[in-house]
């Protein structure tokens, strides 16, 4: 049932901005900025914290407003990540497909970056996500997600009818690939999500 948290109950909620919070504390407050920003609940909660932040989302609709922040609209796939002290990804990687998450992974390179996201782990995920069976793309296992309605949903991917999920293991590959150590939020808070915290090695 949708709840006001964009599909989470409250528990769920709380447990998202702890683990953001933990992660944060992990970089020296700077430049970030948020992708797929959505609600801005987040941007706001860093800013709070003493960072500059820009949030940048395909949609403005839900953008509060609060004159700290930089809000930007626009495509992230075709966003420039440097000059940032951090990037957080927050609910967006597992709306693009293999070569959007690739390409975002390539230009964050060299910056920390907070993700969280589904993977493909063989948990159900309790949104009932249509997901397909395990393929493997590029070298990569994991499964696609068929996206809903864009013009329905306003959490859809943005110019994609399928996304995806990787299976852990590949996850860690992708970003080991491009120079980072991995921390993972463990419990997950969803039973197919959690945040990973990836520092580039010996930062």
């Amino acid at each position: 049932m949708p709840t006001p948290n964009g599909g989470v109950d409250e528990h769920t909620h709380a447990l998202r901005f702890k683990w953001f919070r933990r992660m944060l504390g992990h970089v020296e407050p700077g430049r970030m900025i948020d992708l797929g920003a959505g609600h801005g609940k987040f941007a706001i909660d860093a800013a709070d914290r003493g960072w500059k932040v820009t949030a940048h989302d395909a949609r403005g609709d839900r953008f509060p407003v609060d004159d700290r922040i930089t809000w930007e609209v626009g495509d992230v796939r075709d966003v420039d990540l440097g000059g940032y002290d951090l990037i957080a990804c927050l609910g967006l990687f597992y709306h693009l497909t293999l070569d959007d998450q690739l390409s975002l992974l390539d230009r964050a390179s060299g910056t920390p970056l907070i993700l969280d996201t589904h993977v493909a782990n063989g948990a159900r995920s309790p949104m009932d996500h249509k997901l397909s069976e395990v393929v493997t793309v590029q070298g990569y296992a994991g499964v696609h997600y068929r996206e809903p309605d864009q013009a329905k949903h306003s959490t859809a991917s943005w110019g994609n009818e399928h996304s995806f999920w990787p299976r852990p293991q590949a996850l860690f590959r992708m970003l080991e690939e491009r120079g980072y150590d991995v921390l993972v939020a463990r419990p997950f808070y969803l039973p197919t999500r959690t945040f990973f915290l990836c520092l580039p090695e010996n930062s």
